[in-house]
């Protein structure tokens, strides 16, 4: 069988990092998949996809992926593949319409990523999401709560299955773990924080930097990743006047060195799906505090230790605590390694190949 996957780019974030890690691994499992990008400009996920002589067909770089003319491409592209499976908003909308304005046979699959977005508070969105998911034959959400909140919007369960994100544990553990000379020294005798998102307003950066500031000297804080608020962070850094304890590090390829120079990780979204980064910290070894809400909070689980959305004196206790409790520190650490086992990348690869075979 012929599979097709859709994304609106491979730039940071969770979804774009399943296509970057799984697509190569059903391509070793003997299927035929190749890559559509709404679009190409080149980034990591991107290059080591290619290094891996995975086919990327490009729709554009730099283009606007909101452009309703990019359905006439899904249109030449929808009988040469037995399946087609989309990820985000707006790729999977058109990549539907494409289906009912050729009456194709090619069956459709896509990936819930979040439990919420604005589209649900926009009635007409709301009927059009509707018509958009029943081009669907099976949605995979990431997560119970994903199911939950998706099943309220389509008012339908019967094609919904869960298969939660998985995370390649063996090459995490095999990965360079070296940060850069200057970093690590700047980072020396230092109690260090880990976030790993891209600056959105869901991943609320602002909560973490805030806790830093509460926190002495001796804490600092690494934030990897890139985005459209990160020049704001940056600024709220400088008003909070530490600015030298807030490391801005960009877009990674490999987030292992960063991860094992951490003391603790932690994600503070308003809102997660699955929350990939938590995982990724927890197979690392490192004790994660993540915000307490559906998707995140399940998969951290009792695990790690949960704060509630923008709670800024909270986690400035939960990080002070941590880092000053030995017990406490080592009992969250081994609980979070034992978590992130539940996982590892194989059962989201095979139930995956289980989805495409039953519906061919």
């Amino acid at each position: 069988m012929r599979i097709l996957r859709v994304i609106n780019s491979l730039d940071f974030g969770g979804a774009e990092r399943s296509i970057a890690t799984n697509v190569p691994l059903h391509i070793q499992n003997g299927f035929d998949m190749d890559v559509v990008v709404l679009n190409g400009r080149e980034t990591f996920f991107l290059k080591d996809l290619i290094d891996k002589n995975v086919k990327i067909i490009k729709f554009g770089v730099n283009n606007n992926i909101y452009n309703p003319f990019l359905i006439f491409k899904f249109i030449k592209l929808l009988r040469q593949y037995d399946i087609i499976h989309a990820h985000l908003f707006p790729a999977f909308y058109w990549v539907a319409i494409a289906k009912m304005l050729t009456f194709s046979n090619t069956k459709l699959v896509f990936t819930e990523h979040s439990t919420s977005n604005r589209r649900r508070e926009n009635w007409v969105f709301k009927i059009a999401d509707k018509i958009i998911y029943s081009q669907y034959k099976i949605i995979i959400a990431i997560s119970e709560a994903t199911k939950v909140n998706l099943q309220k919007q389509i008012n339908s369960s019967n094609k919904i299955r869960v298969i939660p994100n998985g995370v390649d544990i063996n090459k995490l553990k095999t990965a360079p773990v070296n940060i850069s000379p200057e970093l690590r020294e700047q980072l020396k005798d230092k109690k260090v924080i880990v976030q790993v998102a891209g600056f959105r307003k869901s991943k609320d950066q602002d909560t973490v930097i805030k806790a830093i500031k509460k926190l002495n000297e001796n804490y600092c804080l690494v934030l990897v990743g890139d985005g459209e608020r990160k020049r704001e962070c940056q600024e709220l850094a400088k008003l909070l006047e530490i600015e030298k304890r807030v490391f801005f590090v960009g877009i990674q390829n490999n987030i292992v060195p960063f991860l094992n120079a951490s003391d603790v990780v932690i994600m503070s979204s308003h809102w997660e799906g699955f929350g990939r980064s938590a995982v990724e910290g927890m197979a690392m070894g490192k004790p994660v505090i993540a915000t307490n809400v559906t998707g995140l909070a399940d998969v951290v689980g009792s695990a790690g230790l949960l704060f509630d959305v923008g709670d800024v004196n909270r986690l400035t206790e939960l990080i002070f605590d941590l880092t000053n409790d030995d017990l406490l520190y080592n009992q969250v650490s081994s609980r979070c390694h034992a978590r992130a086992n539940e996982y590892d990348i194989r059962f989201m690869i095979d139930e995956y190949e289980k989805v495409y075979t039953s519906i061919i």
